[in-house]
């Protein structure tokens, strides 16, 4: 059977990529992201057809309607939550409320309104795989600013009661946990905070920082992210839930 396979924040990067091994491999791939030209993008760069949603995940409503889109009325079973924005490093002194609002509706409540979807479409039918996308940053205060490193701790104690709840149920719920990728996302965040503050800052703009954190010495790829998660949405998972899994190169073992 072919199975429905949700994305959010597919459009470039990490998303992008599990849609491709997802759609690679044969399934009914639908993809989210707020930009229409990213999403053209994405779809023209997969042989395999998708389908591509323009979503803004802040809005319960918008996540909704995406998400029984790719259900199609019967079960979804695979939600796959993505979308996230970066607030390049910036402390408590450089963090404005309106940074930490913005930060925080994308990565945490945006990630909310996913969950709880997806899991509406996957309770009735007693399966599901629920993976979240998280960071280094969860377990790590200096891999990233105060409001991004606060927004994928929540994420990770979401995802453990998550599982508490979903387990009973079928569905396992997990967190694939990043670390320097190479991706766009200091661009694409930059268009979303509109020069609230500068992104290009960090581990990820510093080859000599970057060297000393990270044992494998080098950026990861998108696809080495996109086989954890696809096989965390495997049959062979299904004994593991409420984890965090790190694609980080050794950076938390340091």
């Amino acid at each position: 059977m072919t199975r429905k396979i949700a994305i959010t924040g597919a459009g470039a990067g990490i998303g992008l990529a599990i849609a491709a091994r997802f759609a690679a491999d044969g399934a009914q791939v639908h993809i989210a992201d707020i930009s229409a030209d990213r999403l053209s993008s994405a779809a023209s760069s997969i042989p395999q057809p998708v389908t591509t949603h323009i979503v803004d995940v802040t809005d319960p409503e918008a996540v909704d309607r995406f998400i029984g889109a790719a259900a199609g009325g019967g079960a979804l079973d695979v939600y796959v939550n993505n979308a996230g924005i970066f607030d390049g490093y910036a402390s408590l002194q450089e963090t404005s409320h309106r940074l930490w609002e913005k930060i925080i509706a994308v990565n945490l409540t945006g990630a909310f309104n996913g969950v709880k979807s997806a899991s509406e479409r996957m309770l009735p039918f007693g399966f599901g795989r629920i993976i979240i996308i998280g960071s280094v940053a969860g377990q790590r205060g200096a891999a990233d600013g105060l409001a991004y490193a606060a927004s994928k701790a929540g994420l990770e104690g979401m995802n453990r009661r998550l599982a508490i709840d979903l387990a009973s149920h079928g569905i396992t719920c997990n967190v694939v946990a990043p670390g320097v990728i190479e991706t766009d996302i200091r661009a694409n965040s930059a268009e979303q905070l509109d020069g609230i503050v500068d992104v290009n800052r960090g581990v990820g703009a510093s080859s000599d920082l970057m060297d000393f954190l990270i044992p494998s010495k080098r950026s990861g790829k998108p696809a080495e992210i996109a086989e954890a998660v696809a096989f965390l949405a495997s049959e062979h998972a299904g004994y593991i839930t409420g984890q965090t899994i790190a694609v980080d190169g050794g950076w938390t073992a340091t």
